[in-house]
């Protein structure tokens, strides 16, 4: 069998195959720009509004304005964006109702069994207040009186040392070591027939110990001044410091010095 030359076969392949191949590929171009390429934009948009609705019927709302607005921007000259952007302004004029916002939900507090039985209760009560203090803050009033009461109360009657409850970190706001933690002085006078009798009061929660106490007491280019020691003072009890002869008709007196403990110090200055 004599086999033919490989250019000769080629040769008649293309002019038996050559204008089916070249017809096929020019009818198969024209198909595409004629029929398929003239929806392309509008099969596109057709998609993206599908996508559209899917979130619109779910209640996706920002998800769905997104979608509708950019087929409404993309793809305006087609059907699909005529219909989106319908939608849009129907949407815009109607949005879906805010669900209201839901205040937290208040912890109630509760009592630590473990805890209490490892301090003292009128520690672990005053801890407590003042770890509630501003929940209600109608009742902070008495809860600072309460909270006072309860420190006393471990200072005085259970021997809870001053500087550890100072330190605790329930007690660190301003107002707590101001108003518990800090000397708080007073000054009462008590009338006489002659020379009238002043003391100096214990008006804080803690003792104070080792005191040491320089006073003035004036009225009007009258004073008298002295000095003295106290080597304890309950809270809430007073001490004599001197006696000063009160003008009825003198006016306002005056009661200021300072106080040294080993508490703290402060200065204070007292109208009567």
């Amino acid at each position: 069998m004599k086999m033919a030359p490989a250019g000769t076969h080629l040769k008649r392949s293309w002019d038996k195959y050559g204008l089916i191949v070249v017809g096929n590929i020019v009818f198969f171009t024209l198909l595409y720009f004629i029929s398929y390429r003239p929806h392309n934009e509008e099969n596109r948009a057709s998609e993206f509004l599908s996508l559209a609705q899917q979130e619109d019927a779910d209640d996706h709302y920002q998800s769905a304005m997104v979608l509708y607005r950019k087929v409404a921007e993309d793809y305006a000259d087609t059907r699909s964006g005529q219909t989106a952007r319908t939608r849009l302004v129907y949407l815009k004029k109607n949005p879906p109702p805010t669900p209201p916002r839901m205040k937290p939900e208040k912890i109630q507090p509760v009592l630590d069994i473990d805890k209490m039985l490892d301090v003292r209760p009128s520690v672990y009560v005053a801890k407590f207040l003042a770890e509630h203090y501003d929940d209600k803050p109608g009742l902070k009033p008495r809860l600072k009186q309460a909270i006072g009461d309860y420190l006393k109360m471990a200072i005085n009657y259970e021997g809870i040392p001053l500087e550890k409850l100072r330190t605790e970190k329930e007690f660190q706001r301003e107002e707590f070591q101001k108003g518990f933690f800090t000397i708080r002085t007073g000054c009462e006078m008590r009338a006489d027939w002659i020379y009238d009798d002043f003391y100096i009061v214990n008006n804080g929660i803690f003792p104070w110990t080792n005191a040491r106490l320089k006073i003035t007491i004036a009225q009007g280019d009258k004073k008298q001044t002295a000095e003295i020691r106290i080597p304890r003072l309950a809270p809430g009890r007073k001490f004599e410091v001197t006696s000063f002869n009160v003008d009825k008709e003198g006016g306002d007196v005056s009661c200021r010095g300072e106080l040294r403990t080993r508490e703290g110090a402060i200065t204070f200055n007292h109208r009567l």
